[in-house]
């Protein structure tokens, strides 16, 4: 078994990019050697673009337990509070990102270290910069729309 076993032809994967992280995203697996080893190169594409990329760069989207229910009661406690939500970024916020709740979102936190995807559930005026509420274990404690990137499916 080894440590790429994640990595096969058609499987959609998170390409960490390490040019800042500039396209880092989805991507389907288009071309794969028969066996991987830390020098293989992987044919990787997207909607926009492709690139030819090393497997430590790629990581598997895992299983996502849904926390939806209980952000929805939470949420509900926090408006009977007076606290207000919203349906868009650009709505708590000054921006020019397109974010929406449903829209689907790899998380990165300032580590390197991916999570997700993870559904936009709701927004909220910025705390520190955070705002954007997903469908993640802390689902009461918003990201910062920086630590996302919108999965395009």
């Amino acid at each position: 078994m080894s440590k790429y076993d994640f990595i096969k032809n058609g499987n959609t994967l998170y390409w960490n990019d390490p040019n800042n992280g500039e396209s880092s995203g989805a991507y389907k697996v288009i071309s794969v050697p028969e066996e991987i080893d830390e020098d293989s190169i992987i044919l990787i594409a997207s909607d926009h673009s492709e690139a030819e990329v090393f497997p430590s760069k790629l990581s598997p989207f895992g299983m996502v337990m849904s926390h939806k229910e209980d952000f929805l009661r939470w949420k509900a406690r926090c408006e009977a509070e007076g606290t207000i939500f919203y349906d868009r970024l650009s709505e708590a916020t000054y921006t020019d990102r397109e974010l929406s709740v449903g829209d689907r979102v790899i998380f990165t936190n300032d580590y390197g270290v991916v999570f997700g995807p993870h559904e936009v559930l709701a927004f909220g005026k910025p705390v520190n910069g955070r705002c954007v509420y997903t469908d993640s274990e802390a689902y009461w404690f918003a990201d910062r729309p920086e630590q996302l990137t919108l999965v395009e499916e």
